[in-house]
This record gives structure tokens, C-alpha cells and sequence, in this order.
């Protein structure tokens, strides 16, 4: 029927594009949240910390680290979060400072390891580009693209140096003692600093992190 056919056509134009983007995007959301989550609660257990453990969180299942707020914002207004690891400095077999720094770095550098991981398959593929294998190759190649630069925007992004992102935990460990009343200041409003930053517009930050990204990606994907 015409006007069947017409209000699919209507839909598809508007939905369409973004459904795609969707499909891209779901493989590096979950495997890139989930191993950022996990790659901080096995750091943890590692230097001696029980605590991810016993609740469940040093797994690869991704149902225990995805947060479904934080998850479908991603698709609504490119802003998500994963489920944060809880755990104990106080078990660490290392000094707070530096035990902190490794479970903080660790999330953000399984990012950037699982993008270093896409690049290699996405250039593996890129010679088997052939007629006949074109539609299944492409949306390969769709996908990976997007799971390198998703990761490496989680890796960008999460090394930030504003609560409460992993970053002010790195920053904050390393800043020397004259650095205390920044750090304080930071602490205590430096999540309400990232929220306007995020979205202000022509922000500052916005433009750093997608600069960094673009070229990162850009060195990987070649």
C-alpha cells in the first residue's frame, strides 16, 4: 500500500540513521564499559583488595557493571556511565597513593588497550575489502571504527583531572602537598565544573577531548 510504504519511508528517514548509529555503537558501549569497570576491580584484587570481589564485580559479565540510566543516556544525550567499583584501600599491600593511581589508571588504559585491539582487526580487514564480501566487510568495518573511537574517547574523557572521574584520582595522588587547597576546591565542586563544562557551549574542554581523540583515532586507525 502507497501510503504503507510512505509512512515507512517517513520513519526510516528519521530513525533510521540513528537506529544504525545505535547498532554501531552497542558493541563498544558494552565490552568498553564492562572492561574499564573490570579492568579497576582486578587491579584492586591484585594489590590485595578483597572487596570488587566479594561484591561481584570482578567478572566480564556486563549485566554487574552497566548502569541502565547511565547506559540509554549514551544513545539520548551522548553522556553515560558504567557502575562504579567500590573497594578498600585500607587491604592494599601498597601505599594509598600509589594503589589509588593504579586501580584509577586502570579503567581508563583498558580503554585505550581494547582501541589499540579494534585497530589491529580493522586494519586486518581492510584487505579483504572485495565485492563480494563488501555489504558483510563494511559494517564491519562500521562497527570497529566506531568500537576505536568510542574506546579511546572513554580513555580521553575518564583521565580528565575533574571529579569524579578517574583522573582526579591520578591528580590527586600525584599533586604535590602546596597542590592541597586546589585539590580541596576540586573536590568539593569540581563535579559541578565537568557538568557545566560538558555542556556548555563551544566548551573548552568539549574541544580538548574530541581534538585528543580525533588525532589518537586518527594515529590508530591510520
Amino acid at each position: 500500500m502507497p501510503v504503507l510504504k510512505a509512512f515507512w519511508d517517513a520513519l526510516y528517514a528519521t530513525f533510521g540513521p540513528r537506529l544504525l548509529w545505535a547498532l554501531t555503537v552497542i558493541p563498544a558501549l558494552v565490552v568498553g564499559f564492562t572492561l574499564h569497570e573490570y579492568a579497576h576491580a582486578w587491579m584492586a584484587v591484585r594489590l590485595g583488595d578483597p572487596t570488587p570481589k566479594w561484591q561481584g564485580r570482578l567478572t566480564l559479565n556486563p549485566l554487574k557493571h552497566l548502569d541502565p540510566i547511565g547506559t540509554l543516556l549514551v544513545f539520548v544525550a551522548f553522556v553515560g556511565w558504567a557502575k562504579p567499583v567500590v573497594w578498600n584501600p585500607g587491604y592494599l599491600r601498597v601505599s594509598r597513593r600509589l594503589g589509588t593511581i593504579l586501580v584509577a589508571a586502570a579503567g581508563p588504559f583498558a580503554n585505550l588497550l581494547l582501541a589499540l585491539v579494534g585497530a589491529i582487526l580493522l586494519r586486518a580487514l581492510v584487505p579483504l575489502l572485495h565485492p563480494t564480501f563488501l555489504g558483510i566487510i563494511s559494517g564491519l568495518l562500521d562497527v570497529l571504527v566506531t568500537f576505536v573511537v568510542f574506546n579511546v574517547l572513554l580513555f580521553v574523557f575518564n583521565l580528565v583531572p575533574l571529579p569524579p572521574l578517574d583522573g582526579f584520582a591520578v591528580l590527586s595522588n600525584l599533586a604535590p602537598s602546596s597542590w592541597y587547597p586546589v585539590i580541596q576546591t576540586l573536590n568539593q565542586y569540581g563535579t559541578l565544573i565537568l557538568i557545566v563544562l560538558l555542556f556548555l557551549p563551544g566548551s573548552p574542554l568539549g574541544a580538548l577531548v574530541f581534538g585528543l581523540v580525533r588525532g589518537i583515532s586518527s594515529v590508530l586507525i591510520g
